[in-house]
């Protein structure tokens, strides 16, 4: 057996164990599919051998190349191919270090394998698993198959029973044939006796038949009753023991045999039952046995059948959130999870016959839980036949669970129990028709534990664990109504189990023991000890404001995401009382240190050494606890191994020498350091150290709040707005959106997360009718405008469509939320927040109106003078058609009144025909006359009006799509590209919408105009002579408006990069939603869109070379109706790219892959009685990357040809990219900033990156032209980095690290040298700043800052730049704070005091500075206790002079 089996069949604990080592360096996938391969080969020799070890990684890439093509199933051929490129990017370069790493498991495999059998069980886990189980099984296996085996020879008797009878009915009628005289012969009484010798036969053989399946349905119900069920009622046990980290479950599948085979013998001896019934149908006797005993026989095996199914039906995956796969039967509210049901009866003829439906709390009794749910999501399923497994189940994957509101407002009956403690059941059932039987399936799964809160998570899954340690009815909700004691045994077990599945290593005795101590008392007796829910949960630790399961479980916590290696190793001792940690070091060398978990902190990880005082006596001291804030900054190993204590006037030194019981540091963490950092003049090089302070205060950081707004804000808010000035202010915000980038910018800054500008957009009518300034001074009225507000963002959110603004009904939640944790208890707050914004806003419209007026050319004017005109030639054009309908309905009563009179008259001339003409005819024929020219007056009034209002539609539709839409077309391009927000497709599409429907109506005049020439015409009929050209006008029109009127409404993006539109990459799913602007009602569902890329490309229209794509996914949606915003849309949400490769590509193309440009093209046909439309359009030009690190200089290439170009199909165009002038590259450079920040960038800044691009002796000439190769390509300067790219990695860095900061205006960011040091020269020793690096491609940030020497000279030192993985452990603000300056035998030194010009440090950056201890993310705690000793992170650099003297 290979070693990889072998593994596979250890216990949990072990298999724990394995998964620990197998990560990413190596994935588990490799070792299953290449475990022959990979167990032939010495990779310990090749772990010393460079040459060996590439032989053997070429032919490993070979295997799993060969797997790889080999593989069926989509998604393991998937993740192959993602490994298979990940082991080739990691190991090229370094064979050895995977041999190694191979090896390495190989070892640890081996050394799990030889210490298994060694370990200990507990109580549980052995009965579990003992020799009597299997044995039971082995039983169980030949009890199945001799029942099978008698079944199958029941089959053979029954048939013999039939060709007996058969014989014995051809034999009996065949007498009946025979002559009547022949009934007294010799033959006939022979055949009479043979005849009842048969019959004899047959009874005493029915009889036997019929005894056999009566002992096979006893022998089947005893099965069942004795052996079956308690299988089952074991394998739940065993789930249940699985569920809080027992055993591995195992078993179902055999179960699943059983109940199978015993089904299916249960029906066969139905079957059986069955033929007999026929049989006597053919012949039967006096006293026949089988009408007597067969309907007793047939319901035992129905009542058998119903209930052997009954019982089959299980819960195979206990209910679990896929975020927490190792805490089953905890649910989150609106968080999905997943749980699975199997029937482990597999009949073929179930497959597609079972809908499973599933229920909350189902027929729970009123009182039985405070809090009622119900089930969110579709929650019925079909069960079918597993490929992989071949069983018969369903999954629910994506349940959710929903709180049911409570009529009276409260959240139901209030009772003794916390939410933790309450207890649920999911149902489910379905109903089985089979063979004449309706067996009603039912089963629930455990009880649940239902929370609303992640906060909650701890105390769910005590409750979880408890529960199913302590009893196995899972019916019994109301447990913690009076929950029974566990034993310490029994406890202690299952407290090791959590450690061993969460963390990978079990407790052993000596830690348990110390568990034990702590829950029970020191001088307890652990094996007659018993310990209630309260204090294992709910009572406090003695001393302490937590409980014991909430201190271990946030240890647990700790293990998992920050200690695993090291706890692995057995390196943390972890469980120590502090008698019994002294007792340890009190003998050993100074310097020895253990590690162990604190008891007054939740989660807290302390070490303790040992050194000798003044006198020689041992002297033991704890650092103060790291939790997880601070080993998130910092691994462990490398507190260790950096670790300082200073003092006042003395060198720092480290006190760590030797692990207990004497291992040396780095021999015991040395492999799982982190490598030191190269050091690179002229910048002092810095690292981060953790460090104590003895014998001195602890600088303890500012816990004053941040600010809510700036010092001036309050001064403004007291100012009181006219009435006048808040009856303009109801159409402030649409005002705004119409303003010029400039002014956008400024009103992007005023919103923030406090209170987001979706508000303002949602609510912009409500928030304007308020009279802010006035709640903003009185408590009562802002709480009634704060609830309000939450009001009408309920009704806001109630009114959208869950399947077509999901992501919008998130975003409402969150702001909701938000809005609740900030202003609940300060509600006066945020009306101080509106009255500024509001007040911010209008100032803002005041200059931009009047900025602009002094030009005589406001744009934002010309542009509402623009809307106003076509607004009105558009309600112009709606008069004259509706004018229109009035005339032709006067002209159809006009002319249906002169046809009547026409007619009448014709008549009575008829009749009159040889009589005389009356006077009274003739003037009957003159007032007929009459009436005839102005019939046909009023046709031609009629012609021509349509014709005048159709020359208005063709003017108006010819601004609309020659003006207005190509308008819109360039601000989308900007807005793309980081500019303001391109609104007015909303207004673009009521014009379109107006005008269609306008020519509808006179498409619908023409045909009434049809029907009034079909009843009554003439010679020269204005009608007939203007229709047909008429009737073209209106086609034409009709059609060109319908052909322009799709656009792409949201350009291709991808989800996961918002901010970067038109860059795309392959595999990654993106995004783009196409409008029609003509809204009319017969368009719905009519209009189905086929999205391609790069379709019916010329050779000139392409670059020769280019890579060419497929899209994955549904590339055909069709336009409906939105419910949200009423508009015509369709939104193709899950595209993906995968590049075409092509055997005869060449590189023929001078292009880079940030370059290639291509098109997604959108197509439909409208058709409709005598119109048949094609519509078409394209996206902008977009850029496919393949890696993620192409991503800069694709949306370089974004921004460039969106300055430059607004022709979509120039894909040619970076073949000679046109340069663009500074002062509008300026503007998209400054709009990179306020898109990702609040703050853009101001003059001087600019100033200094023009003189980045054209040389200082341009002057920062507006006119100064730059060239795309400078801007994207090449290094403007020695560092080999080029421009776009060094902004960049400094917009990365800003967004991730330092955006507060960068929005206080406390990072002046881009600045020569030379700036920086005539800025500091005159300035304070101490004074700094802080500039973005000019070197560093990812993003780097520095700090300068002046001192004097002994002559008075100043002198400048820059520290070598913060890059994001520096900041991703200590924050900017902690680096000034705690930046010190050490060197061999002086004392360290912060040379950090002001920041530039004169603010001390801490009134700049004192609201950002994390505390030094870690309470702030405790949920609470004890403040730190006495004897620890305080810690925290520093960045520290040698001291300038000798460091540069070294350079």
């Amino acid at each position: 057996m290979s070693q990889w089996k072998q593994i596979q069949q250890l216990d949990i604990k072990f298999l724990e164990q394995v998964d620990f080592f197998y990560d990413d360096n190596f994935p588990m996938e490799l070792r299953q599919v290449l475990a022959s391969w990979i167990e032939s080969q010495d990779w310990e020799t090749a772990s010393n051998h460079e040459s060996m070890a590439t032989v053997l990684f070429n032919n490993f890439l070979i295997q799993l190349e060969r797997q790889c093509s080999q593989e069926q199933n989509f998604l393991h051929r998937h993740n192959l191919k993602r490994i298979f490129h990940q082991i080739q990017v990691k190991y090229k370069a370094n064979t050895i270090h995977m041999a190694a790493v191979i090896c390495n498991c190989l070892r640890e495999e081996r050394r799990i394998l030889s210490t298994a059998s060694m370990q200990e069980q507990g109580p549980l886990e052995k009965s579990m698993q003992n020799s009597a189980a299997l044995e039971k099984q082995k039983v169980l296996d030949n009890k199945v198959a001799v029942i099978r085996s008698s079944v199958q020879m029941l089959d053979q008797a029954v048939k013999y029973l039939e060709d007996m009878q058969d014989d014995f009915d051809f034999r009996y009628k065949t007498l009946q044939l025979r002559d009547p005289v022949e009934r007294n012969s010799l033959s006939m009484k022979q055949e009479v006796t043979t005849l009842q010798e048969i019959l004899n036969r047959l009874d005493f053989k029915r009889k036997e038949i019929l005894s056999k399946i009566a002992d096979v349905i006893k022998e089947i119900d005893a099965l069942i009753s004795s052996q079956l069920n308690p299988e089952l009622k074991e394998w739940k046990r065993r789930q249940q023991i699985a569920c809080i980290g027992g055993p591995v479950l195992i078993g179902l599948d055999q179960l699943q045999n059983w109940f199978t085979v015993t089904a299916q013998s249960l029906f066969q001896i139905k079957r059986q039952l069955d033929k007999l019934g026929e049989l006597i149908l053919k012949v039967t006797y006096e006293s026949d046995p089988i009408p007597l005993q067969r309907p007793q026989m047939e319901e035992q095996v129905k009542y058998l059948i119903y209930h052997l199914i009954k019982s089959s039906f299980v819960v195979e995956k206990q209910p679990c959130m896929p975020t927490h796969p190792q805490k089953p039967l905890i649910i989150k509210t609106q968080v999905q999870f997943t749980t699975k049901v199997r029937l482990l009866v597999k009949l073929p003829e179930v497959d597609y016959q079972l809908k499973v439906k599933t229920t909350f709390d189902k027929d729970l009794p009123p009182g039985k839980v405070n809090r009622q749910f119900f089930i969110l999501t579709n929650n019925t399923k079909v069960m079918d036949v597993e490929e992989s497994t071949g069983c018969l189940s369903v999954e629910f994957r994506h349940l959710q669970l929903k709180e049911r509101k409570c009529p009276t407002g409260g959240k139901g009956n209030e009772g003794p129990l916390s939410v933790t403690e309450e207890l649920h059941s999911l149902n489910f059932e379905a109903m089985l028709m089979l063979q004449g039987l309706d067996i009603d399936l039912e089963t629930c799964s455990l009880p649940l534990v239902v929370i609303s809160n992640v906060s909650q998570l701890p105390g769910g899954w005590a409750s979880v664990m408890w529960y199913n340690l302590l009893t196995d009815d899972p019916k019994n909700l109301g447990f913690f109504g009076n929950p029974l004691r566990a034993s310490w045994s029994q406890l202690s077990e299952v407290l090791s189990w959590q450690f061993s599945s969460f963390a990978g290593r079990g407790l052993n005795k000596e830690q348990l023991n110390m568990l034990g101590d702590k829950l029970l008392g020191q001088h307890a007796s652990f094996n007659d000890c018993h310990v209630s829910w309260s204090k294992f949960w709910k009572e406090n630790i003695p001393g302490k404001s937590f409980s014991f399961w909430l201190w271990l479980d946030s240890i647990l916590d700790l293990i998992k995401k920050h200690l695993l290696p090291v706890w692995i190793d057995g390196y943390i001792m972890g469980f120590v009382s502090k008698e019994m940690e002294r007792a340890l070091l009190k003998e050993k060398k100074p310097g020895t240190f253990l590690l162990r978990f604190s008891e007054s902190h939740l989660g807290g990880i302390t070490f303790t050494w040992v050194e000798q005082d003044e006198n020689g006596d041992p002297k033991f001291i704890s650092v103060e606890p790291y939790t997880k804030n601070r080993l998130n900054a910092l691994p462990i190993a490398d507190i260790i191994r950096d670790y300082k204590v200073i003092a006042d006037g003395v060198v720092p030194e480290n006190p760590l020498k030797f692990l207990y019981p004497d291992i040396p540091k780095d021999e015991a963490f040395g492999k799982h350091y982190n490598s030191q950092q190269n050091k690179v003049c002229p910048y002092i090089q810095t690292q981060l150290v953790p460090i104590s302070r003895r014998n001195g205060p602890v600088q303890h950081a500012c816990s004053s709040p941040e600010p809510p707004m700036s010092p001036g804000m309050f001064e403004i808010i007291t100012q009181h707005l006219s009435p006048f000035e808040f009856e303009s202010a109801m159409t402030l915000w649409n005002q705004l959106q119409l303003l010029d980038s400039l002014y956008l910018e400024q009103v992007d800054q005023l919103y923030d997360e406090a209170f987001p500008m979706e508000i303002r957009q949602y609510l912009s009518q409500w928030i304007e009718s308020h009279d802010w300034e006035s709640v903003a001074c009185n408590v009562s009225l802002a709480t009634l405008r704060f609830h309000e507000l939450l009001n009408q963002l309920d009704e806001h959110y109630s009114r959208l469509n869950l399947g077509n603004n999901f992501l919008l009904q998130h975003n409402i939640r969150k702001i909701k939320r938000n809005l609740q944790e900030h202003f609940q208890e300060d509600p006066v707050h945020m009306a101080m927040i509106i009255a500024n914004t509001l007040k911010e806003e209008r100032k803002i419209l005041e200059t931009a109106l009047s900025t602009q007026g002094k030009g005589n050319s406001s744009q934002g004017n010309f542009m509402m003078e623009q809307q106003n005109d076509l607004a009105n030639k558009i309600n112009n054009l709606k008069t004259n058609v509706q004018e229109i309908e009035q005339d032709i309905q006067v002209l159809e009563d006009v002319q249906d009144e002169y046809d009547f009179k026409r007619k009448t008259l014709q008549s009575r001339v008829e009749l009159d025909m040889n009589v005389q003409k009356t006077k009274e005819i003739l003037q009957e024929e003159m007032a007929i006359r009459q009436m005839f020219m102005g019939l046909s007056m009023k046709r031609e009034v009629v012609i021509k009006e349509m014709a005048n209002v159709l020359t208005l539609a063709e003017q108006i539709q010819h601004t609309l799509i020659s003006d207005e839409l190509p308008e819109w077309k360039k601000r989308q391009q900007m807005a793309c590209i980081g500019g303001p927000p391109n609104a007015c497709l909303d207004q673009l599409q009521s014009w379109f919408t107006a005008v269609a429907e306008c020519l509808q109506q006179i498409r619908q005049q023409l045909k009434k105009v049809q029907e009034l020439v079909q009843k009554f015409t003439y010679n020269n009929d204005p009608l007939t002579l203007g229709k047909s050209q008429l009737d073209e006008q209106a086609l034409s029109l009709f059609k060109n408006l319908i052909s322009n009127s799709l656009v792409v409404e949201r350009q291709p993006c991808m989800p996961t990069h918002p901010q970067r539109p038109l860059v795309i990459k392959t595999g990654v799913q993106f995004t783009v939603k196409i409008r029609s602007l003509v809204k009319l009602p017969e368009l719905n569902c009519q209009l189905k869109v086929k999205v391609s890329i790069d379709k019916d490309l010329t050779e000139n229209d392409t670059v020769k070379g280019c890579r060419k794509f497929n899209i994955l996914g549904t590339t055909s949606k069709v336009i409906n109706l939105e419910e949200s915003n009423g508009c015509l849309a369709a939104e193709f949400r899950h595209l993906q790219l995968k590049e075409v490769k092509c055997s005869n590509r060449t590189n023929e193309t001078s292009l880079i892959i940030s370059e290639e440009l291509h098109l997604l093209r959108f197509e439909t046909q409208l058709i409709q009685p005598e119109l048949c439309v094609d519509l078409s359009n394209i996206s902008l030009p977009i850029v496919v990357i393949s890696h993620v690190n192409q991503l800069p200089s694709a949306w370089g290439s974004i921004l460039w040809y969106n300055m430059l170009c607004s022709e979509p199909h120039n894909l040619t165009f970076f073949l000679n990219p046109p340069p663009v002038k500074w002062e509008q590259l300026s503007k998209v450079i400054s709009w990179q900033f306020s898109s990702v920040t609040k703050r853009a960038l101001n003059s001087e800044q600019l100033r200094t990156l023009a003189d980045k691009l054209l040389g200082h002796e341009a002057q920062g000439d507006p006119e100064g032209l730059i060239y795309w190769n400078t801007f994207c390509k090449m290094s403007p300067n020695e560092r080999g980095l080029a421009f776009w790219l060094w902004m960049d990695g400094i917009l990365d860095l800003i967004k991730k690290h330092l955006l507060n900061i960068w929005n206080d205006g406390y990072i002046m960011g881009f600045m020569s040298k030379g700036r920086e040091k005539a800025l500091l020269i005159d300035k304070l020793p101490g004074t700094f700043l802080l500039r973005f690096s000019e070197s560093c491609r990812e993003g780097g940030i520095t700090i300068t800052w002046v001192e004097h020497s002994q002559d008075g000279k100043a002198k400048m030192h820059s520290v070598k730049p913060y890059t994001k993985s520096d900041l991703a452990n200590i924050s900017l603000p902690n680096v000034i704070r705690d930046y010190t300056l050490t060197a061999s035998e002086e004392v360290p030194v912060n040379p950090l005091v002001y920041l530039y010009p004169d603010i001390p440090k801490d009134d700049a950056f004192g609201r950002y500075y994390s505390s030094s201890c870690d309470d702030s993310e405790e949920m609470e705690i004890d403040k730190p206790i006495k004897e620890y000793l305080d810690r925290r992170m520093i960045s520290v650099s040698e001291n300038p002079d000798s460091r540069l003297q070294k350079c």
